[in-house]
């Protein structure tokens, strides 16, 4: 009967997340990269066809536990997909106040507006 009910509420769980809405990209981690040469980029490709990404986070630093190391990294991508994979990559190894990362189309991306930014608490 238990066993019944947590498969009834994964079920539940995965409509919820989008299964129903159709195929969901599957990103798998493979590591941080760059983004592309925006400037080059361009030269080749319209500039209001190519997917800017930026991304800003914290981490943890490897070599010493109380300390909180911060990354920036921007880049240029043919499509939402690649662009969307990049992110999850700096995601996934800069796990810290990712809040200001994003895809858009086109380059050089409009200025975004302020607003709230929504931060969780390290250790959470």
């Amino acid at each position: 009967m238990r066993g019944k009910a947590i498969a009834s509420a994964a079920v539940v769980a995965g409509l919820m997340l989008g299964w129903a809405s159709g195929a969901a990209e599957a990103y798998e981690f493979t590591g941080t990269f760059p983004g592309g040469d925006c400037r080059k980029m361009a030269a080749s490709i319209p500039p209001g066809q190519l997917w800017y990404g930026h991304f800003t986070g914290r981490r943890q630093s490897p070599w010493n536990i109380d300390f909180i190391e911060g990354r920036t990294a921007d880049g240029c991508f043919r499509t939402k997909a690649e662009c969307d994979n990049w992110l999850y990559q700096w995601r996934s190894a800069w796990q810290l106040n990712f809040w200001n990362d994003y895809c858009v189309k086109g380059w050089p991306p409009k200025a975004r507006p302020a607003g709230p930014r929504t931060e969780v608490p390290f250790g959470q």
